[in-house]
């Protein structure tokens, strides 16, 4: 059940390594990896995600933000993060006191790409999700920055934002976690509460913001 736990857990451990370079590979072919012997897990059965609520945080430098907004798209139902919960620590991982975010449903789905029978720990070569029903949270910049000067955010704090939030309806995010050639691609476009439209892309290549958009 908790395989995504021992696949992603060598992700914190990007934060204390290099960055990745700037230019990393931005393939995505599937097939040739399937080719190579690399196995499709598929999420959220039987792998119940990430455990984490929302991507945004300190890890590889996440915050989306252009023109004066941060996006912060949901992975899980923002109702359901904890209260006391350091939204920039990203992941929540089960423990002893109980699942973690895995108590939480998660907003999407997708798979994986990993190389068949690897070692639990081992990184993910590829994994692409897409929804309906993502979450998008937008906040000024500013309010954020002066929120996680002591570092820590938590979504009472994002809340004091007086967040801009929306659903995309739809969403379609591919990551290459690994280090040396890791990359963030997402796209959303959907609608703000009260009906007006909005859209996201981001290209996130190491710890750096490549490319991206947000439009209300």
């Amino acid at each position: 059940m908790f395989r995504t736990v021992l696949t992603l857990t060598l992700i914190i451990g990007i934060a204390a390594c290099a960055s990745a370079p700037a230019d990393a590979p931005l393939g995505f072919d599937e097939d040739l990896l399937l080719s190579q012997g690399f196995e499709r897990v598929a999420f959220p059965d039987p792998d119940p995600g990430i455990p984490a609520y929302a991507r945004v945080g300190t890890l590889v430098n996440q915050f989306y933000h252009v023109d004066g907004w941060l996006a912060i798209p949901f992975f899980r139902d923002p109702d359901c993060v904890p209260d006391d919960f350091n939204m920039l620590e990203l992941f929540d991982f089960p423990d002893e006191d109980g699942p973690g975010a895995f108590a939480c449903p998660l907003q999407h789905a997708g798979h994986y790409l990993v190389e068949a029978g690897a070692e639990p720990g081992t990184f993910p070569r590829l994994y692409v999700s897409s929804g309906d029903a993502v979450p998008f949270w937008f906040v000024r910049w500013s309010d954020f920055q002066d929120a996680m000067a002591d570092g820590r955010v938590t979504l009472p704090d994002v809340r004091a934002m007086s967040p801009r939030k929306g659903t995309a309806t739809l969403f379609r995010e591919t990551v290459q976690p690994r280090l040396e050639e890791h990359l963030v691609v997402t796209d959303a476009s959907g609608f703000l509460e009260g009906g007006a439209p909005f859209e996201f892309h981001v290209t996130h290549v190491g710890d750096r913001t490549q490319r991206i958009r947000i439009r209300f």
